[in-house]
């Protein structure tokens, strides 16, 4: 429980203010990808490559890189829980077998609404993930490079 005392202590401050706008940066860059370039798989990597660099940056502060990744991952994941959670909804409403399961009725609502909120958990949970390990190998970036030592100079 102090733990997440701390955690609202350092986003009311404005600690995670980098981790959200690296975040809202990746936006557009996912939008490009999904539904510009591949509109049928979903790819998280814009995500990814902006969690690392927030792991890596948060490194030299008090918060650890991982809790600023998985910032970082839910923030610019709001685009894809979203879109998934909506396609989610409008592929059960109309599908055959749901169908003739329950017929046209109220329960074929209850049930798309449920998977799409269904989806919309999972997916939370993923982009945690994508977060936590994006900022994880950000933070070993930072622990290997030697920043004591500026570039070019010989030791």
């Amino acid at each position: 429980m102090t733990s997440l005392l701390r955690s609202g202590k350092n986003t009311n401050s404005g600690q995670f203010r980098t981790a959200v706008l690296l975040g809202i940066i990746s936006i557009p860059f996912t939008f490009g990808v999904n539904w510009v370039l591949t509109p049928d798989p979903i790819q998280a990597m814009p995500l990814f490559v902006v969690c690392i660099i927030s792991g890596y940056l948060y490194q030299s502060q008090p918060i650890k890189g991982t809790h600023a990744g998985m910032v970082t991952g839910l923030t610019g994941g709001i685009p894809i829980l979203f879109w998934q959670s909506g396609a989610t909804v409008v592929d059960w409403w109309g599908h055959s077998i749901l169908v003739d399961a329950v017929g046209d009725s109220w329960l074929m609502v209850v049930s798309s609404v449920g998977a799409g909120m269904v989806t919309f958990g999972i997916l939370t949970v993923v982009m945690m993930v994508i977060g936590s390990i994006g900022g994880s190998i950000g933070e070993w970036m930072n622990n290997r490079i030697d920043r004591t030592h500026p570039l070019g100079s010989e030791a």
